[in-house]
């Protein structure tokens, strides 16, 4: 043990996680302090963190006066990651389900509140990135922490030496206070072996493909409530550095610093390690191939959920490790490989519990334009309309109104650019049906048909030839221009060989008025 000169801040944290007396919650909040020290890259005697064993029943983690990291027991277990307040709205917006708390000294930051029934939104990409952009423009700001007096070396040092903390969480459990009527049960006590979580039913690599509202998002939601996930969002910027590792360059005490840093990828095969009971890549590849096959087969899974992975450079993205994501090349597998990572120089591989689940929006691009070598290592799922779910109200039945327009967009552009279920579920009276169309289904079909109002009248059935009263159209013509306008327009004759017709949405589908049987003009003639 490597710090054996201090009894009694061993002690006090070993008190202190009794009073925490939460087991799995400890664990993890180890595993986040080790995070925050790979990402910031500190030292051990580094002055600008401070590791506290509170008062009251938490332990806290201090960047300068703030609280970058904590575990604390209120009525039950929770964590705290500081992040900045400018991104409180994009985390509501993505994840409601979060807590925010101001534990902070400064209007800049506040705290994500995550109780342990939810410890795995700590994993979620939108928590982590949001932490580290807090946590490493609080460190680049700083010089010493002010609780560097109360500084419990042993919380360092449970984070990043996985002997010492095994050690710790025996000694914890060997010695439990009595529980009392004020005090839960203990944790740490032997209790029935939880159900082990279930191997999900899919192929390692899976891509959910379709048209916009086809329910590609539900799924992907789906397994969030089951599973522990962490997401991204592919753009077209979006390269091997954020995703596997890069340098990036960082400024301390006026000097520019290029570390190693490592991406939302990197992140997640280090969490499925976990799951098999690995500490580090480097423990896993000291193991035996007959004992990392035997603890992959019975590590709970881990997912990496990457929404519009069609939208970046996949190549450049995924660079030599496209191999190793192939199912038999898995780490655990009987063809397992790893490479040596450019940056770093360290082993890396692919762990064989680690589900990469991908979705695209065939409307944006189609799977043809995936790298033929990613395609072939992934298996896809395509996700169609299920007109089945929709329902029907004041004769106007959706399953078959999406249905006719979904044909005919078929024929003016292809299968991929039709329009998903999702967009008209739980649709109830006309009123609602009139605010879709103008504000979703419309100004869909504006993109897909590059504001040809011709073609889009022929989806809505509002040409000529369908036979629409005027009335009912959702889609007009507002003016045809004849020459003599063009006169009382410019002075002259514009000489246009083509004639110019302009549109216009109906106003009363705009002010939400249009009746039922507009709606049904669609598909009925």
């Amino acid at each position: 043990m490597k710090n054996s000169d201090n009894a009694p801040q061993k002690q006090q944290l070993i008190d202190k996680l009794r009073q925490i007396d939460h087991r799995e919650a400890s664990l993890r909040f180890f595993g986040l302090l080790r995070e925050l020290i790979e990402m910031l890259n500190i030292a051990p005697n580094d002055p600008r963190i401070s590791c506290v064993v509170r008062k009251d029943k938490s332990i806290s983690v201090n960047l300068n006066t703030n609280i970058a990291l904590g575990i604390r027991r209120d009525k039950e277990v929770c964590f705290l990651l500081v992040v900045k307040q400018n991104s409180v709205q994009q985390l509501a917006n993505g994840l409601p389900n979060l807590q925010f708390l101001n534990e902070t000294k400064s209007l800049q930051y506040t705290h994500v509140k995550i109780n342990v029934a939810d410890a795995h939104l700590a994993e979620n990409s939108l928590v982590q990135r949001a932490w580290q952009n807090a946590t490493e423009e609080i460190y680049e700001k700083m010089t010493r922490s002010t609780k560097v007096s109360q500084h419990n070396q042993y919380v360092y040092e449970a984070a990043t030496d996985a002997a010492f903390v095994a050690e710790l969480m025996r000694q914890v459990a060997g010695n439990l206070r009595p529980a009392t009527v004020e005090d839960p049960a203990p944790m740490y006590a032997p209790t029935q072996a939880p159900a082990p979580m279930p191997k999900p039913d899919q192929p390692l690599n899976l891509i959910l493909f379709g048209p916009p509202g086809t329910g590609k998002t539900h799924c992907i939601q789906q397994l969030l409530k089951i599973y522990d996930c962490a997401s991204i969002t592919f753009h077209q910027s979006f390269g091997y550095e954020e995703f596997i590792e890069g340098l990036r360059a960082e400024t301390r005490n006026g000097q520019i610093e290029y570390n190693i840093k490592k991406g939302v990828f990197f992140m997640a095969c280090e969490r499925a390690l976990r799951k098999a009971n690995y500490d580090s890549f480097e423990a896993c590849f000291g193991d035996t191939p007959q004992n990392r096959c035997a603890k992959f087969a019975n590590a709970e899974p881990y997912f990496l959920l990457i929404d519009e992975i069609n939208r970046a450079n996949i190549s450049k993205v995924f660079g030599e490790l496209i191999s190793l994501v192939e199912d038999s090349k898995r780490l655990g597998h009987a063809d397992e490989l790893w490479v040596t990572l450019p940056y770093s120089q360290k082993r890396f591989g692919v762990p064989a519990n680690l589900y990469l689940v991908g979705t695209m929006n065939t409307a944006d691009r189609s799977i043809a334009h995936l790298d033929l070598a990613f395609r072939r290592r992934f298996s896809f799922r395509e996700m169609r309309p299920d007109y089945a779910v929709l329902s029907s109200f004041e004769g106007i039945d959706l399953g078959k109104l999406l249905q006719v327009m979904n044909q005919r967009i078929e024929f003016l552009l292809d299968r991929n650019h039709a329009i998903g279920h999702a967009y008209l579920l739980d649709i109830q009276t006309t009123a609602q049906l009139c605010e879709v169309f103008v504000s979703k289904i419309i100004p869909l079909l504006q993109e897909y048909f590059f504001d040809d109002y011709a073609n889009i009248q022929l989806v809505l059935g509002d040409n000529a030839n369908w036979q629409k009263n005027s009335d009912y159209q959702l889609v007009r013509i507002k003016t045809k221009y004849t020459p003599k306008m063009e006169q009382v327009l410019f002075g002259q004759d514009m000489e246009r060989n083509d004639e110019l017709i302009t549109y216009e949405i109906s106003p009363e589908l705009t002010q939400l008025r249009l009746p039922a049987a507009a709606f049904r003009s669609i598909y009925e003639r």
